[in-house]
């Protein structure tokens, strides 16, 4: 995926180093007119921003569109895809039930998943919840549980419990490794394990247990019960402009890594109750405990993220520091939605950033909020050399995405035989189904909730290219008799 790397530059603070300066009434103007300037680099149709500071909202608008077709805007209300940011919720989720003595987070898997099997050295005796939900378990994330709850929607739980055995272990230089390594299969395998034990959908467990306490009326993890006509709809930058990407989200596809919708508004209340120590409102929603331990480092790391030194992973946060003081945060992306969720809990300052594209729009919704801190804690704005900059790097990124599809456009677009020799249902006993169909003349391929064009990447070799997880594969088909026998995507081998 494409991305900015300029972001240290921002607002001319290269060093980072903010002053204290008091909230004053000018304060949303000049949050106003920075991120207007941001947004007027066209890196997303739409963006919804909101700011919390102490116990107060200080700022939430909307920019751009939510529908580009329907001239449709987006508002503090409108309902974006939040991706991976869904894990601060499955995390404190767990923490609560911790807390009840309905699970326990030190427990073996293998007390709530007792037929679990793992590839040695692996043992669901010795992987607990806490490291699941610290991505320290050491389960290699590329594997079946993943493509299923992420992309095709296609599992049920006894399925899931199934396929934890086709992980294999992570490894780091030939060796397993129980080292922090990010992902979602953690997520996904704890979550499994509270659905058993509870008797009781992760889904259904956030919906009691922290929206509705929380007043969070507008988030979900059931897309269907969202009004459509709030929904912010997916794009990506294309050189003829910003293009409508498929919705690749249903409830099937909801999952406890990533699989959430909300809005502004209401990721401003999960901030408030962050910044807070689980009061909102001035009443106490959770305990403080509880939200304290979603901040505590589970595991150590030593990375920088887009100029942020990340030093720690609690549950459901990323920790580190920007400049001199602590941040938490957690982004989250998938085709057509970017997020950006912070708070600095020293400063009690919370920022959320939506976007409706996540190639250039995930540059914009960590660039929003890094404007935000800049504005609120020094009272910067950006310089006239900082602005150029960031026009020209997405420039930069206009004219490789241009470069790329002036490469594949200029791929001859003939094959071998007619293309309905491709068509048919192909099946792996792992990953489930892909349908290559013929529409309008067309292919297409669909594996479950996962849909994508087809365009030729090497006809002579009857290699296609599809787009099934949001990023481009190489799909290479046998053909004997004039039909496909099989389609190998990404290392899988799918059989007719």
């Amino acid at each position: 995926m494409l991305r900015f790397v300029i972001l240290a530059s921002l607002c001319g603070c290269a060093s980072a180093q903010y002053r204290d300066m008091p909230s004053t009434p000018s304060v949303s103007a000049g949050l106003d007119s920075a991120l207007s300037q941001l947004f007027a680099l066209d890196l997303a149709p739409g963006m919804s921003v909101a700011v919390v500071r102490d116990t107060q909202v200080v700022y939430a608008k909307g920019f751009g569109w939510a529908d580009v077709e329907a001239r449709r805007p987006v508002t503090p209300e409108t309902i974006f895809y939040i991706a991976s940011t869904t894990k601060s919720f499955t995390g404190l989720a767990a923490v609560l039930l911790d807390e009840q003595g309905r699970i326990d987070l030190d427990a073996p898997l293998s007390r709530y998943l007792p037929t679990a099997k793992l590839q040695a050295p692996l043992d669901p005796d010795s992987i607990t919840l806490r490291s699941l939900l610290s991505h320290t378990h050491g389960i290699d994330n590329d594997g079946p549980i993943v493509y299923r709850t992420a992309f095709t929607g296609e599992h049920t739980n006894d399925q899931l419990l199934t396929l934890l055995a086709a992980h294999p272990p992570q490894t780091s230089g030939g060796q397993v490794s129980r080292g922090y390594v990010y992902g979602n299969i953690g997520y996904n395998v704890a979550a499994l394990a509270m659905d058993v034990a509870l008797r009781e959908s992760w889904r259904d467990v956030l919906q009691r247990t922290i929206f509705q306490p929380l007043g969070m009326t507008s988030t979900s993890a059931y897309v269907s019960r969202m009004p459509r006509e709030r929904l912010a709809q997916p794009y990506r930058w294309e050189p003829t402009g910003f293009t409508r990407a498929p919705y690749g989200k249903g409830d099937g596809n909801m999952q406890a890594a990533g699989g959430l919708v909300s809005t502004a508004a209401d990721m401003a209340r999960w901030l408030e109750a962050h910044i807070n120590g689980g009061v909102v409102d001035g009443r106490r929603i959770f305990s403080a405990t509880a939200i304290a331990e979603t901040h505590r480092r589970q595991a150590t790391l030593s990375q920088n993220a887009r100029g942020l030194a990340l030093n720690g992973y609690g549950f459901g946060w990323q920790i580190g520091t920007l400049g001199t003081d602590t941040i938490l945060n957690h982004g989250g992306g998938f085709s057509g939605f970017s997020t950006s969720m912070s708070f600095m809990p020293q400063r009690r300052i919370g920022v959320v950033v939506m976007s409706n594209d996540n190639g250039t729009g995930s540059a914009l919704t960590a660039l929003a909020a890094r404007a935000v801190y800049a504005k609120l804690i020094a009272g910067e704005s950006f310089s006239a050399d900082s602005l150029a900059r960031l026009r020209a790097e997405a420039a930069g990124v206009r004219d490789r995405v241009a470069a790329d599809r002036a490469r594949r456009a200029a791929r001859p677009q003939t094959l071998p035989f007619p293309i309905e020799a491709y068509a048919g249902t192909y099946e792996n006993d792992l990953y489930g189904r892909v349908v290559f169909s013929v529409v309008n003349g067309k292919l297409e391929a669909r594996a479950g909730q996962a849909w994508s064009a087809v365009e030729v990447f090497d006809g002579a070799n009857n290699a296609l290219r599809v787009e099934l997880t949001g990023s481009g594969n190489v799909a290479r088909f046998v053909i004997e008799n004039g039909r496909g026998v099989s389609v190998e995507i990404a290392g899988v081998v799918f059989r007719r």
